[in-house]
């Protein structure tokens, strides 16, 4: 079997690369063809893979320009004759997009042309930027799903919205049917080296937040939010990890709102990016992780911290949000409102031991280990390759 993926984003996060290293290991054939925006060509070269099939490579594209943002058609055609240019279609027996709006598009049109079968993921890109901001290209877009082999969801809250809002209702039924909700996976750093000890919050207690200070992950929120506790008597500080994260555009108005609110609380601490190892370890240090993230699609970070014991606070309505019932892990909150960050941040300290209890008899290997969620897609592939 030999898949063509189809990936603009590849080189910035690791997830992509998991899952092509997992299903290497399962024997499937893979060409990775990386069309990359204009801003994001240093990521060439960026999470190579020595891969175990013959055959296997990835090839990357410097074709598009900054223009073509702006020129959704000109985009897919200018990937199209990329595409067709330097691979040999006749060899592909399956298409993979990771996403619906752009990669999901191409995927289409070689269906189209070549009557190649086709899977695509809904992310937020499709959800927040081209479902709000190409509104005239809606009707194709339901092109691109209606075509598609399946469809993946990251996260069960992006498929019951887009299923509700975004599929026509004569068509619903056949899209449940269509529709699948598969998650990112975890690095085994993390997976394999549990933290099942049941702590306790005698003493200060550690808040970590981990992620590109960028806005919509909400760290001034958390800080006010934090100062709220404070003033009402406990004694809470957070340690924010994340900044100069590779690959991630920060904004330095925001950065410097940051550092200066930073500098006015001995109990805020700002760090630099740091390896998974060396987080891996600050988890451990701490009590309660918080990133009320928005938008999201997935936050692996949320199941890092799960897997050493951290009860976590993420934003209602995203990524993260449904995977477990409301209160079990942790809680959701209304992103960017800073008394219901601070409401359920105390809320998890009235509950902690009982939350902490719960999490570590979770298997979040069963759910989250990418050589299950590899075997996953395997058996899609299969199922519609074999047809």
């Amino acid at each position: 079997m030999h898949v063509l993926h189809i990936v603009d984003s590849y080189g910035g996060t690791e997830v992509y690369k998991n899952l092509f290293m997992a299903l290497d290991s399962l024997g499937i054939k893979q060409t990775i063809f990386v069309p990359l925006n204009a801003s994001n060509h240093n990521r060439i070269g960026n999470h190579l893979i020595d891969f175990q099939v013959s055959g296997s490579k990835i090839i990357y594209s410097t074709a598009l320009k900054s223009y073509h943002k702006f020129l959704y058609q000109f985009k897919i055609s200018t990937i199209l004759k990329v595409i067709t240019s330097y691979i040999n279609i006749d060899e592909i027996d399956l298409i993979h997009a990771a996403t619906l709006c752009v990669n999901g598009a191409v995927a289409h049109e070689l269906n189209k042309r070549y009557r190649i079968p086709y899977i695509c993921a809904v992310r937020n890109t499709d959800m927040e930027l081209y479902y709000k901001y190409f509104r005239w290209r809606i009707n194709y877009f339901f092109k691109i799903f209606k075509g598609a082999s399946q469809v993946i969801f990251i996260c069960p809250q992006y498929q019951r919205k887009f299923v509700q809002e975004r599929v026509p209702f004569v068509y619903k039924k056949n899209a449940e049917k269509k529709v699948v909700n598969i998650p990112n996976g975890v690095d085994p750093l993390f997976l394999n080296d549990r933290v099942l000890d049941l702590p306790n919050l005698s003493g200060a207690i550690h808040i970590i937040f981990a992620s590109a200070f960028v806005k919509g992950k909400g760290l001034k929120e958390i800080i006010l939010a934090i100062a709220m506790l404070r003033d009402k008597g406990y004694n809470i500080d957070i340690r924010a990890v994340g900044r100069g994260l590779p690959f991630r555009n920060e904004n330095k108005k925001y950065l410097q709102e940051i550092e200066t609110i930073a500098n006015q609380y001995d109990w805020v601490h700002l760090e630099n990016y740091m390896n998974k190892r060396d987080l891996k370890m600050l988890f451990r240090e701490s009590h309660i992780f918080v990133m009320p993230s928005k938008p999201e699609t997935f936050g692996l970070v949320y199941v890092e911290a799960l897997t050493q014991n951290l009860p976590i606070v993420y934003a209602k309505g995203q990524g993260f949000d449904g995977y477990f019932s409301e209160g079990y892990v942790g809680y959701h909150v209304e992103a960017f409102n800073v008394v219901d960050i601070a409401n359920k941040i105390e809320l998890i300290i009235t509950e902690y031991d009982d939350i902490v209890e719960r999490i570590a008899r979770i298997d979040l290997k069963e759910q989250f280990s990418w050589g299950k969620i590899a075997q996953k897609y395997y058996n899609i592939y299969k199922s519609i390759v074999g047809k």
